[in-house]
């Protein structure tokens, strides 16, 4: 019998996978909510494929709005 106390180092990777994907999808989602709408959709599509596919969005947050 395993009595093992604690996670394991596959258990913490995968939560910490796990928080990565949701604070940069809800950072994404803050990003994409600041675009402009208006034509040169280039901030929309980006932050838009990182809302649709969640795991993207681990990339797409670093691209930079239309604020700057």
């Amino acid at each position: 019998m395993n009595n093992q106390k604690g996670f394991t180092l596959i258990e913490l990777l995968i939560v910490m996978l796990f928080v990565c994907i949701v604070v940069t999808f809800v950072w994404n989602a803050i990003k994409f909510s600041s675009c402009d709408f208006e034509s040169n959709y280039k901030c929309e599509v980006v932050h838009g494929a990182g809302i649709i596919i969640p795991p993207l969005s681990i990339i797409t947050v670093w691209f930079d709005d239309d604020n700057q």
